[in-house]
C-alpha cells in the first residue's frame, strides 16, 4: 500500500491525477465516471483495455461516440482516423510501465499513441496494472525490453497478419521501439488520469 501512496502523490505532484481500484469491474466504473456525456473518444492498441472490457462497453453505449480503429481496414483511412483522434475529448490507453515517482513510460512502433498521450485529446485516461509499477526509469526500460516488447510484438504480428494496413513492414522489437516516451509532467492538471488497478493486466 505504502509503494501505491507514493505512487498517487508522484502523479499528483506531477499534474497527473492518480486512482487505486481493487479489481477491472471498479476499473470499469471509474472510468466511466470520467468520461463526460457525448465525448467523442480515441484509443490506442491495448491488452488493458480488452481486459477491463472499457471498449466493448463504449460500443453498446450511444451516448459516445467512438473512433473505432478496429473497424478501418485501409491505410489512408486508418491515418485519417488516427489525425481525427487528436481533436478527442477522451483517450483511452494503457502504458507499458509507470514509476513510483509517477513518470510514464511508452515505446510505440508508429507514434500514434505516444503521441496523443502527450498532446492533443482533451483527456487522457490511462489504465494500468500492478505489475507495471517499476522503481525508476531504468527499471521501466528493462521492463519494457524484457517482458513487453517481446509479448506485444507477437501480438502486432498476429494482428495484422490479415490486414493491409502496416502489413508491409517488417515487425521486429527493433521496429516497435520506434518512439519512447516518457511522461514526467503536464501542465494542465485535470488532463490525464491515472487508474491503478489492484491486478495483473496486460504485459
Amino acid at each position: 500500500m505504502e509503494q501505491l501512496e507514493k505512487l498517487i502523490r508522484g502523479l499528483s505532484k506531477r499534474n497527473m491525477n492518480g486512482y487505486f481500484v481493487q479489481d477491472r469491474k471498479k476499473a470499469l466504473k471509474k472510468v466511466l465516471s470520467l468520461i463526460p456525456n457525448n465525448s467523442k473518444i480515441g484509443f490506442g492498441g491495448s491488452v488493458t483495455l480488452e481486459e477491463v472490457g472499457i471498449l466493448d462497453e463504449i460500443r453498446k453505449r450511444d451516448d459516445f461516440y467512438l473512433y473505432d480503429r478496429t473497424k478501418v481496414h485501409n491505410k489512408k483511412k486508418s491515418r485519417d482516423l488516427h489525425i481525427k483522434m487528436f481533436s478527442s475529448d477522451v483517450f483511452l490507453s494503457g502504458t507499458n510501465a509507470i514509476t513510483e515517482k509517477g513518470q510514464l513510460v511508452n515505446v510505440d512502433g508508429i507514434g500514434n499513441r505516444t503521441a496523443m498521450i502527450a498532446y492533443g485529446p482533451k483527456k487522457v485516461i490511462i489504465i494500468i496494472g500492478k505489475n507495471k509499477i517499476t522503481s525508476d526509469l531504468e527499471s521501466a526500460i528493462d521492463r519494457i525490453k524484457k517482458v513487453a516488447l517481446p509479448l506485444d510484438l507477437k501480438r502486432v504480428k498476429e494482428m495484422l497478419k490479415n490486414s493491409p494496413i502496416f502489413s508491409s513492414i517488417n515487425w521486429t522489437e527493433e521496429t516497435i521501439w520506434g518512439h519512447v516516451s516518457i511522461i514526467e509532467r503536464q501542465l494542465n492538471p485535470d488532463r490525464i488520469h491515472v487508474i491503478i488497478v489492484n491486478e495483473d493486466l496486460g504485459f
